[in-house]
């Protein structure tokens, strides 16, 4: 794996864009989905049945690529512990959660300070600081993620709404890069063992919350509901976690992290085509600096900035 701090590695930028984009696509669909499966399954049901779906998904997956099995010895245990908890447990119950409450754009707006969160963990833990030009990629996104924000009529902070939701989905995003600095340092690891591993690791941490609070077999989703819970489990969880463990293997979770940026202009987009929201002339002019971000961080516009 790449340093924490690394970025694309010049032999395969083409390969770590492409894999940005698909994890960017469906991650900003994700949020739509969340919010069509949270009206019938409460949130720790919601997320342990992603996480249920996505084992079984990747079992089938292992046993078909005859790829190995899952490693058993103590090092990597512990570490698979650690990405179960704050890469799925963790920000997947307090994504769900706040999902309730918070409008798609607020959330994919917030969890997109992830970025921001793994450069200052690589900061204290390595006591090193990125690129000035990986940092002004940051804050440029950062800006653009602002703007978006201030933009949004729906981010408002409503009487009758504490700001809990909100802090749980920046909490949501702190855990993600925590998360990302543990799949860094599983050296040479297989993306589909390492997904694998880590799903199955989740089950036990949410299933008991699950089963004492929200009796799940008294639920009666609607097939709307069980069809965005089977896209979530299979292509949002499954697949897209193991195309993320490959990019961050490939260009490092700084700037495999920085699919957040993507995600919150993406998930307009989705909004307008799928839900007929309306997709306004400034909307599109603020995308312009959250990937321009992307461009910056990997260093393509300039090394002396």
């Amino acid at each position: 794996m790449k340093s924490a701090s690394g970025i694309v590695s010049d032999r395969s930028p083409l390969l770590a864009y492409l894999l940005l984009a698909a994890v960017s696509i469906w991650w900003a669909g994700s949020y739509l989905l969340i919010k069509i499966a949270v009206l019938d399954v409460p949130p720790a049901t919601l997320a342990t049945a992603r996480l249920l779906i996505a084992s079984a998904a990747l079992l089938v997956w292992l046993r078909l690529t005859k790829v190995g099995f899952l490693p058993l010895d103590l090092s990597s245990g512990v570490r698979y512990v650690q990405i179960a908890l704050f890469g799925h447990a963790l920000p997947l119950y307090l994504i769900a959660w706040a999902s309730e409450t918070v409008r798609v754009s607020e959330m994919a707006i917030l969890v997109a300070t992830t970025p921001l969160f793994a450069v200052l963990f690589a900061h204290f833990a390595q006591r090193e600081w990125p690129s000035r030009g990986t940092v002004f990629g940051l804050l440029v996104g950062f800006v653009g993620l602002s703007a978006l924000l201030g933009h949004s009529a729906g981010f408002t902070f409503h009487a009758g709404r504490g700001t809990v939701p909100l802090l749980a989905l920046l909490g949501a995003a702190a855990s993600y890069a925590l998360s990302g600095r543990a799949v860094a340092r599983l050296q040479d690891a297989n993306a589909l063992v390492t997904g694998t591993a880590v799903m199955i690791c989740a089950i036990p941490m949410l299933l008991p919350l699950s089963l004492a609070f929200e009796r799940p077999w008294t639920i009666a989703p609607s097939a709307q509901a069980l069809a965005a819970l089977l896209l979530l489990g299979v292509m949002s969880t499954a697949v897209v976690y193991v195309v993320y463990y490959r990019l961050i293997g490939l260009s490092g979770p700084t700037f495999a992290s920085m699919h957040h940026y993507l995600v919150p202009a993406l998930s307009i987009i989705l909004s307008a085509v799928f839900a007929n929201e309306r997709l306004t002339l400034s909307q599109v002019t603020l995308i312009a600096p959250v990937v321009a971000s992307i461009v910056i961080g990997r260093g393509l516009i300039s090394r002396k900035l």
